[in-house]
């Protein structure tokens, strides 16, 4: 029987310090994807991916999966997939791909590649007074700012372009060793939503759109969120596909987050670590993932290490 561990987080980031009433509700989504591989004659098992107990070699697939927590614990986080890797089992997403995208200097990647992104700009790398008039001159008069490296949108800020100087100083004060970039602020998050394409294996399984609550800019169900599932425009499919054509990775699992600017998809995320998939929304979906995982496994089994 093949074994699988499904990894997750012991406990939630530190960025979380609101009361979560229902905890056990966050890793349904696990709960729903153990079944579907226990349903097709997998062994599935969630298991803390810190533990420092655990033989990885006991496994023969490591599923990344609600491992929310490596937020706190980079480096610790890195070196475990990296003995995963070592070891008899299987990593998806493999560790190239996990160290490529932990970090959003990718989105650098990404643009260099030809892959519509988001503006971004490196708050080490530009004048904030630079940063204003071009922000200015595209009529830009809100900012976004995220750290490189963070999640749900932890230590994320909606600022006021006048303001922006000052919140930067701010942020500079309190997070000195965090690398911040900017992004101006796409209404159409807002009035249309953000998008979600989601791949196993390089095949499409579903498309979500998610709204902000009101008054709000982030997505995320911690912050009142809404998501569904829906049909895309088979324009927004092919747009979705050519980013997908562009990562150079032999990956498992994906979801491509977009928003619209102008009448183009551009990318806000890449999702390769640890992606929401909804399949609450689309249950079938959960089939989805555990073919490819046993059609990825098969292959790779197949040939040396």
């Amino acid at each position: 029987m093949t074994r699988i561990a499904i990894l997750r987080c012991g406990r939630l980031p530190s960025f979380i310090t609101w009361d979560v009433p229902n905890l056990d509700e966050l890793f349904e989504e696990d709960k729903l994807l153990q079944r579907g591989f226990e349903a097709q004659g997998f062994e599935a098992t969630p298991v803390v991916w810190n533990r420092p107990d655990i033989d990885w070699n006991e496994f023969d697939i490591a599923l990344i999966r609600s491992t929310w927590d490596y937020l706190d614990e980079q480096e610790l986080f890195l070196q475990v997939l990296s003995q995963i890797e070592t070891s008899t089992c299987k990593l998806f997403n493999p560790l190239e791909a996990v160290h490529w995208n932990i970090d959003k200097h990718y989105l650098f990647d990404l643009e260099r590649w030809g892959v519509p992104i988001i503006p971004t700009y490196l708050a080490s790398n530009v004048e904030t007074d630079v940063l204003h008039h071009i922000f200015a001159d595209k009529g830009w008069r809100t900012a976004i700012i995220k750290p490189m490296v963070g999640l749900a949108a932890s230590y994320t800020h909606k600022v006021p372009l006048d303001e922006l100087a000052g919140k930067l100083q701010t942020l500079k004060v309190s997070h000195p060793e965090q690398e911040f970039m900017l992004q101006p602020f796409i209404e159409s998050i807002v009035n249309e939503g953000e998008w979600s394409f989601i791949y196993f294996n390089q095949k499409l399984s579903h498309v979500l759109l998610k709204k902000p609550a009101p008054n709000d800019y982030r997505v995320q169900g911690i912050y009142g969120g809404t998501i569904q599932h829906v049909e895309p425009h088979p324009d927004d499919l092919l747009q979705a596909q050519a980013v997908l054509n562009k990562l150079p990775f032999d990956i498992l699992q994906v979801r491509l987050d977009f928003v619209r600017v102008g009448d183009q998809l551009s990318i806000i995320e890449v999702e390769l670590i640890e992606p929401i998939f909804s399949f609450n929304l689309v249950p079938e979906s959960i089939a989805r993932l555990v073919e490819a995982t046993k059609i990825k496994f098969g292959k790779q089994n197949k040939s040396p290490r």
